[in-house]
């Protein structure tokens, strides 16, 4: 019985070591619009989770800069900019132009300009989009 035990979790580690979520962070569409920034496009059955995973994404893993880095809505979802027929959400690395952010308020909306998370808040997302994956 302790064989067969064994045998099982031998067989079964290759799909826990699959479960990250990079794999799936790799397919999201994200296009550099200008130095700040950027537009995630939406993909089959996207969501808000979906979005801000997108948007850590490119800040932390496409960008190289920190997680600490604060992320704005900087054009809500609708017809993309970079990507004609498709839709999107442009976020931002500035909140030049944005109305002001409310610091006690995190929230999961991209229907709200000026929306604003950290990249490391955001990076949580995908975990709840992709599998439910632990990194």
């Amino acid at each position: 019985m302790k064989w067969m035990i064994l045998a099982l979790t031998w067989a079964l580690a290759p799909v826990a070591v699959g479960a990250a979520t990079t794999g799936e962070e790799d397919t999201i569409v994200i296009n550099r619009i200008n130095s700040t920034d950027f537009e995630v496009i939406q993909g089959t059955n996207f969501g808000a989770a979906e979005f801000w995973c997108g948007a850590a994404t490119f800040i932390e893993r496409r960008s190289r800069l920190s997680e600490l880095t604060p992320i704005f809505v900087k054009r809500p979802r609708g017809p993309s900019v970079t990507s004609p027929g498709r839709n999107g959400v442009v976020f931002s690395t500035s909140d030049a132009g944005l109305p002001p952010a409310d610091p006690g308020r995190v929230t999961l909306t991209v229907q709200r300009t000026g929306a604003t998370l950290k990249s490391f808040q955001a990076r949580r997302y995908c975990r709840d989009a992709f599998t439910r994956s632990t990194k």
